[in-house]
């Protein structure tokens, strides 16, 4: 048992290393330019280890990018947490974190675009990419539809999906094309979502006694 823990600790610490090498890489220079023999230099691992841990390089394009997904979906699930009681705060407050995020990590920021414009300058050498990435906007959409309907409950539930997902991508096109400030663009996505779903604009509190 000992050696089997160590094992799987020295696995993880392996696993970790390599995502976060391949993650720079790809933000450097582009998925296209990316070798897995060179990622497993730089961790200073076997390509024998490399490829039996992901299989091939589409594996490892598909680890890197859910663990964006996945960084990125829990953090908008705690910024939500925040506001239970007021989904106006808490719909900008998820909003704003998307930019903030997609600012802070060019990767997650060109594989939002990309799912919307396969064509862009930001998908550049992503599209292998893509099918994984799509997770990530399916992710958001039902944590945010999950956390407005538990506020919520007699909201029709597919309406609030539907909105859910509309306010995703408005999101991110304004990631892809810019047009305000992040806090007017997070007041203005807000209160399409809100106005959509006839929610109150303050202290949504009240509305559930």
């Amino acid at each position: 048992m000992p050696r089997q823990s160590m094992r799987e600790r020295y696995r993880d610490h392996v696993r970790a290393a390599v995502l976060e090498t391949a993650h720079d890489m790809i933000v450097e220079r582009g998925w296209d330019r990316v070798r897995m023999g060179e990622i497993a230099d730089t961790v200073g691992v076997s390509r024998a280890l490399l490829y039996k841990e992901f299989k091939d390089k589409p594996g490892l394009g598909e680890a890197v990018v859910l663990r964006e997904a996945v960084r990125f979906v829990d953090g908008i699930e705690g910024v939500l947490e925040c506001f239970r009681s007021d989904v106006s705060r808490g719909l900008a407050a998820a909003v704003d974190y998307t930019l903030e995020e997609a600012e802070r990590s060019p990767l997650l920021r060109a594989v939002l675009i990309a799912n919307g414009d396969p064509t862009s300058q930001s998908a550049t050498g992503m599209l292998p990419l893509l099918t994984t990435s799509a997770r990530s906007l399916d992710l958001a959409t039902r944590s945010l539809a999950r956390w407005v309907t538990s506020n919520f409950p007699d909201l029709d539930v597919q309406e609030v999906f539907d909105a859910a997902d509309a306010l995703v991508r408005l999101t991110v096109s304004h990631l892809a094309l810019p047009t305000g400030s992040r806090s007017d663009t997070s007041h203005k996505i807000t209160e399409v979502g809100r106005r959509y779903l006839g929610l109150p604009a303050e202290n949504l509190s009240a509305a559930r006694t």
